[in-house]
């Protein structure tokens, strides 16, 4: 069997494609199984994966409460305040945020596929061919600042620079290092 797959423009001829409006044998081979192999089989390695993480982070709090209630204590994490949540928490967030986003940008483009290939082609206007293109890009683009902004130190760096965010980051005091600040700014060897 030989595959001769030609690209194809999308949407309004900005961007290239594989050619999933063919009715051959060979193309609808071909969109079966990138759908299978690219999109349910990675759909479900994320789904399972980050369930994974969120469950272990679920349950992880879930013990900190309860020790702590053992403990007649608020919380056992040092210098937390009541409505900060923990590192573990914004992990999971982050996580379930970027598998939302994959969906979100890849399902479109895999139901495009699966109607140019099986369905009414009729369907596929530029305009309708052109939105999952753009929702790709768009996320491949968006995904790195859903990761900066999970993480407490670039909060409060946009914190500074731009208040009118109403970011209201706290970093939690550091432990202190090998040396410490004298008034004079030399340092010197903590004893």
């Amino acid at each position: 069997m030989h595959f001769s797959f030609h690209p194809i423009s999308e949407g309004f001829l900005t961007s290239c494609s594989f050619d999933y409006l063919s009715s051959t044998f060979d193309t609808r081979l071909f969109v079966g199984s990138i759908f299978t192999f690219s999109y349910v089989l990675p759909m479900s390695l994320i789904i399972y994966y980050y369930s994974q993480i969120v469950s272990h982070v679920v349950n992880h709090e879930k013990s900190l409460r309860e020790q702590a209630k053992k403990m007649n204590v608020e919380s056992l994490r040092s210098n937390q305040a009541k409505n900060d949540s923990s590192v573990e928490i914004r992990i999971a967030k982050a996580a379930i945020t970027v598998c939302f986003l994959f969906v979100a940008s890849w399902t479109p483009y895999a139901v495009l596929a699966l109607i140019g290939a099986f369905g009414d082609k009729s369907l596929l206007t530029p305009g309708v061919t052109m939105f999952p293109a753009c929702a790709c890009k768009f996320v491949a683009c968006l995904d790195p600042y859903v990761y900066a902004i999970s993480h407490p130190r670039y909060r409060v760096e946009l914190q500074k620079r731009l208040p009118w965010l109403a970011i209201t980051e706290t970093l939690p005091t550091e432990t202190a290092s090998t040396c410490t600040e004298q008034q004079d700014g030399n340092a010197a060897p903590q004893t």
